[in-house]
């Protein structure tokens, strides 16, 4: 699964206050809210950080995890 949090100037961002943040395939998979940079995922993971660069690194790690544990559950059932 990839996640690609968008580059966005804050600045001008600041009206919107969030948007909301899609796998490849177009689903919905959390918010980023550009007032803190927090990134809410899954409904269960949430990081407030200091750069974009931060956000797209714990984005990353979040899907690493998950992805890693559906393979992990497919080779257990084998």
């Amino acid at each position: 699964m990839r996640i690609k949090l968008p580059e966005t100037d804050l600045k001008s961002a600041q009206s919107l206050g969030s948007i909301e943040l899609k796998d490849e395939g177009g689903g919905h998979v959390g918010q980023y809210f550009f007032g803190g940079r927090t990134v809410f995922l899954f409904g269960r993971y949430k990081g407030t950080f200091k750069t974009h660069a931060e956000c797209q690194a714990f984005i990353d790690g979040v899907t690493a995890v998950i992805d890693g544990n559906r393979g992990s559950r497919g080779e257990a059932t084998s």
